[in-house]
């Protein structure tokens, strides 16, 4: 099991949670819970993935657990949520995922402020060679 999660704030506009992984079972329709939310599983060439993404506040730092369930768990599981004295299936499988949470990351400013500034200084420094020159 690999995962990903977003931590850079600047470059994101929401926190995504990706999580790819490979199933001993090719052939069955996998689901995945995760903070609650009932999330499909995708078919890759490499294995499976499921994604959630919401907005940066939605998804704080913390340890999510990712929960997989086959076509009769992610059923039960409804009828827990709906039903909540039901006793709540047990997973397939539990995956751990950490997020650190979002931040800004680099300089205090941004870089193209320093890249503008550059360039004016290096032209006044060759407007004020030039005008020397033609004194």
């Amino acid at each position: 099991v690999t995962s990903y999660t977003t931590t850079n704030l600047p470059l994101a506009t929401e926190t995504a949670i990706i999580v790819e992984f490979t199933a001993d079972c090719p052939d069955t329709k996998l689901s995945a819970v995760i903070a609650g939310e009932v999330l499909p599983v995708y078919s890759t060439s490499d294995g499976h993935m499921v994604t959630l993404v919401k907005e940066h506040t939605a998804l704080p730092a913390s340890a999510y657990n990712v929960d997989f369930y086959d076509e009769a768990g992610i059923a039960a599981y409804k009828n827990h949520v709906k039903d909540s004295a039901t006793e709540p299936p047990a997973p397939v499988h539990t995956a751990s995922v950490n997020h650190p949470g979002v931040s800004k990351e680099g300089l205090p400013i941004q870089t193209e402020f320093i890249v503008m500034v550059a360039s004016l200084l290096v032209w006044w420094g060759a407007n004020s060679i030039k005008a020397k020159i033609s004194e």
